[in-house]
C-alpha cells in the first residue's frame, strides 16, 4: 500500500511539470508574438519597421522569457496583481497588472502595465499598455497567441 501511494505521488508531481514554453497568461504551450507597439511619442512599431521578430512566454515561477530574432534571449521576473491606475485619473478602479521590466532601448514602456487578453478574429490576442500611456508616457503593446 505505501509503495502504490509514493507511485502515485510520483506520478502527479511530474504531471505538475510544465514545459518550459507553457505560457501562465495563455494557460497553454506556446507564445506570445509581437505585433505592434505604439508610442505616443514616437509613432508606431512592429517587426517590419524595426526588423526583427519578438516573443514573450510568461513562464510559472513568474519568470518572463522574451526571445528577439538575432539577439540572445532575455530572462526577468513578473509579476501579476490588481490595482489603480492613479495617473490616468482611474483612482478607484481596479485593473489587472502585469509588472516587468525589459530595459529595451527601441521599445521603451513601463515597468507596471495593464493587461488584457482577449479574443479578436478567432485570434488570442495579449494587449499591454504602460500606466503612463495616458499621459504620453507608457507604450500601447499587441500580440497575438502561437500554439506549440
Amino acid at each position: 500500500m505505501l509503495a502504490a501511494s509514493q507511485l502515485a505521488a510520483s506520478c502527479q508531481h511530474d504531471a505538475d511539470i510544465r514545459p518550459s514554453n507553457y505560457d501562465e497568461l495563455a494557460l497553454s504551450t506556446g507564445h506570445w508574438e509581437w505585433d505592434r507597439s505604439t508610442l505616443n511619442w514616437a509613432g508606431n512599431r512592429s517587426p517590419a519597421t524595426e526588423g526583427y521578430t519578438r516573443q514573450l512566454v510568461f513562464g510559472s515561477g513568474e519568470q518572463l522569457l522574451l526571445r528577439r530574432s538575432g539577439q540572445g534571449d532575455y530572462r526577468t521576473s513578473y509579476q501579476l496583481s490588481m490595482g489603480p491606475l492613479p495617473r490616468c485619473g482611474y483612482k478607484q478602479a481596479s485593473f489587472p497588472i502585469i509588472t516587468y521590466s525589459t530595459n529595451e532601448e527601441k521599445l521603451p514602456n513601463n515597468e507596471r502595465k495593464t493587461y488584457a487578453v482577449s479574443q479578436q478574429n478567432g485570434q488570442q490576442v495579449l494587449s499591454i499598455t504602460g500606466e503612463d500611456a495616458c499621459v504620453d508616457g507608457g507604450a500601447y503593446e499587441t500580440y497575438h497567441w502561437v500554439a506549440e
